[in-house]
């Protein structure tokens, strides 16, 4: 029994190494992701986005960014408009890592978000209450995701995300919006 406890040890040490290694460990990162957005009856649009994260250890990043959700073509009491929906997040992820490259997450954030109409009258700049009826709205509301993540090379990554926006008011009317992303990342910190 004195025997197996150092040989426990050094297996446990063992198993645990690898969460250790340089492609777990904490610091900087930088994403930029390209992907497709549907909002609920102004369609599927291309989209886009930058972001900047800090990896607290191997399950946990702090991630914050800007992300064109797409645009699209309207009408609003016989006016037509395009829409153009904007985001700026902040979200925590979760999740483990299944080897040395594979992590699967969670994500929950919080985002600020402008919608820009433009029509026959130009392009509305409005906030506040105001903005149910007008062409500019600006929202402040939690969205959430889910995500694989694989570590190609030490600082180089890919990930895959889908996320959901519950309930986006664009031009004072109710839009689920969800998003696919598919982006790279570069480690450097």
């Amino acid at each position: 029994m004195h025997c197996l406890m150092p040989m426990t040890f050094r297996a446990a040490a063992l198993i645990g190494a690898p969460s250790l290694s340089s492609a777990h460990a904490a610091g900087f990162y930088l994403d930029a992701s390209v992907g497709a957005s549907d909002t609920q009856s102004l369609g599927n649009a291309a989209s886009a986005g930058i972001y900047m994260g800090y990896a607290l250890d191997s399950w946990m990043t702090v991630e914050g960014g800007y992300n064109r959700l797409g645009r699209g073509l309207g009408h609003d009491q016989g006016q037509p408009y395009t829409t153009i929906v904007n985001n700026v997040d902040v979200s925590l992820t979760a999740g483990p890592r299944f080897d040395r490259r594979f992590r699967a997450y969670g994500r929950i954030g919080f985002v600020d978000r402008s919608t820009i109409g433009t029509g026959g009258g130009g392009e509305h700049r409005v906030t506040g209450s105001a903005a149910q009826n007008d062409m500019l709205e600006e929202l402040h509301q939690g969205f959430y995701g889910v995500g694989v993540s694989y570590r190609l090379r030490r600082r180089i990554g890919l990930r895959l995300e889908y996320r959901i926006y519950r309930a986006m008011a664009i031009n004072g009317h109710d839009h689920d919006i969800s998003s696919i992303l598919l982006g790279t990342t570069d480690h450097f910190g």
